[in-house]
C-alpha cells in the first residue's frame, strides 16, 4: 500500500513540475480518463491544456486512500484560471476548489482515472 501511495505522490510531483517526459513512468500507455480511451499521448495533451488554461495549477493532495490496485484522492486547487473554467466566468480570479479522483493501477502505473471537480464550490466564490 505504501508503495502505491509513494508512486502517486511522485506522479503528482511530476505534474506539478510539468515534467511531461517523465509522465510515462507513472501512466499506462493505454490510460483511460472518465471512460474515454485517451492513451498516453491524449492524457499528456489534456494535462498540457490544463496548464495552458491555468498557469499556476498545482495538484495538492488533501486525502489519499489506498487499497491496491486502487487509490482515491481528494485534491485541493488554489489557482487562477485565465478565462472561463467549467463554463464559469472565472477570468483570472483566484478560486479554491477540490477534485475527487479515483485511479486503477496496472503494473504500478495509472491505467484508469475517474475524476469529478466540485463545480459548486467554484460557483460560491463568483459574484
Amino acid at each position: 500500500m505504501t508503495q502505491l501511495k509513494e508512486i502517486y505522490l511522485a506522479y503528482l510531483d511530476c505534474l506539478n513540475r510539468q515534467a511531461w517526459s517523465e509522465l510515462a513512468d507513472y501512466v499506462d500507455p493505454e490510460v483511460e480518463h472518465n471512460s474515454r480511451p485517451l492513451r498516453l499521448a491524449g492524457y499528456r495533451h489534456m494535462l498540457i491544456a490544463d496548464y495552458a488554461a491555468i498557469p499556476d495549477l498545482q495538484f495538492e493532495p488533501e486525502l489519499i486512500l489506498c487499497e491496491p490496485p486502487r487509490l482515491a484522492a481528494r485534491l485541493k486547487f488554489d489557482c487562477s484560471p485565465k478565462a472561463a473554467f467549467m463554463g464559469l466566468a472565472v477570468n483570472g480570479r483566484r478560486v479554491t476548489f477540490h477534485e475527487h479522483v479515483f485511479y486503477d493501477f496496472r503494473d504500478a502505473k495509472i491505467a484508469r482515472v475517474w475524476s469529478v471537480i466540485d463545480k459548486a464550490e467554484i460557483e460560491k466564490q463568483l459574484p
